[in-house]
């Protein structure tokens, strides 16, 4: 149409398509990310609610620690996705903008026709009108990138959690299984936490790549130098990994074998001594926290150094049989009667995650 040729990139320039035809990529990346971090979710959400009460070792510095649950576990998970789900809400209208500014930001070619156009090419795209051009105004893209970082954090954690919970001395959750899935190519044996790997690997991977976008923030004057130019494969190569991320996260999730009976086997590997504090604490309610802290400790380095069961060394106490029944230390050293409030976490994860809900965009 020899008509409308006449006003094809008519005042404006290179990186206005650039930048806008890069805002109509993300709107379609940010539906399938929102789509991915919901069905996560719902996944999350039902694993959570179906092991609120299965108990096993907390870890803390990597050694065991009091009781928790695997339902916990998930929930935390589930709280991070639910905020990282808000997040992404709330920088769409944000981020979906036009870029519309001609040679220098001003428009000027367009004379008093300037603003009428911008607004119906803004409209015809379906995007919003920002207050001016953001050539050299990159927050909204890094303020995408990071809410990424945050999510492909969130994942390797969990990775990394699945990954030592998989280990041969643990035991207690286990990676689907499936014909050349997480096998070696010399031990026959091996069921590697593929999935998990992967996970750990985009959140390694992910920081450099949001840093190289802050990096490129100072750009000089109305168009920069370099520093626009170095975004063009990093947001791109972001928005691919923390979606493979969350894909592998969907599947391990979908398929995770758990092993109760190994949580609770493993729970009395230190023969009692997890649930010292539970003792500690109903100790120090008759006798003081002080006294009641130092005669478990010392009921505790008694046990280690006889290799015996901190119940027997607890019963033969007679500072401690004096304020305890057998049945009430019994019931102290039972981990399900120490797991605190771990199953009220689980349902206030679950309720803000059905607070929530979703809202479909279409990609």
């Amino acid at each position: 149409d020899a008509e409308a040729e006449r006003y094809v990139h008519l005042g404006a320039t290179s990186q206005d398509a650039m930048d806008s035809g890069l805002v109509l990529q993300l709107r379609r990346a940010l539906a399938l990310l929102e789509q991915d971090l919901q069905r996560l979710a719902e996944v999350l959400a039902d694993q959570a609610e179906r092991h609120a009460d299965t108990p096993l070792a907390g870890r803390t510095w990597l050694q065991h620690a009091t009781p928790v649950t695997l339902g916990m576990k998930f929930a935390g998970l589930l709280g991070a996705l639910t905020r990282h789900r808000q997040r992404l809400r709330e920088l769409r209208p944000r981020l979906l903008v036009l870029q519309f500014g001609g040679a220098s930001g001003t428009l000027a070619a367009l004379g008093e026709q300037a603003l009428p156009v911008a607004a119906a090419l803004a409209e015809e795209l379906g995007l919003a009108l920002p207050e001016q051009p953001w050539h050299t105004q990159r927050d909204r893209l890094v303020e995408f990138a990071s809410v990424l970082g945050l999510v492909a954090g969130s994942l390797g954690k969990f990775g990394r959690d699945v990954s030592l919970l998989m280990q041969t001395e643990a035991g207690e959750v286990f990676e689907p299984a499936g014909a050349g899935r997480g096998g070696s190519s010399t031990m026959p044996h091996k069921r590697n936490p593929v999935s998990s790997a992967v996970l750990i690997a985009a959140a390694t991977r992910a920081p450099g790549l949001v840093s190289t976008l802050f990096a490129a923030m100072p750009q000089e004057h109305e168009r920069s130098l370099g520093l626009w130019h170095a975004e063009w494969e990093t947001l791109p190569e972001l928005c691919c990994l923390v979606s493979g991320a969350l894909q592998q996260a969907i599947g391990l999730l979908e398929g995770l074998e758990v092993d109760a009976e190994r949580m609770r086997h493993n729970l009395g590997l230190t023969h009692g001594l997890v649930l010292a504090e539970a003792v500690s604490i109903a100790l120090a309610r008759r006798i003081g926290r002080e006294a009641a802290h130092h005669l478990v400790e010392q009921c505790c380095r008694r046990a280690v150094e006889q290799r015996r069961e901190l119940r027997a060394v607890l019963g033969e106490e007679a500072r401690v049989s004096a304020e305890l029944s057998g049945d009430e230390l019994d019931r102290l050293l039972d981990p399900a009667h120490y797991l605190g409030q771990a199953r009220a976490w689980v349902e206030r994860a679950l309720a803000e995650h059905h607070a929530l809900g979703f809202e479909p965009h279409p990609a």
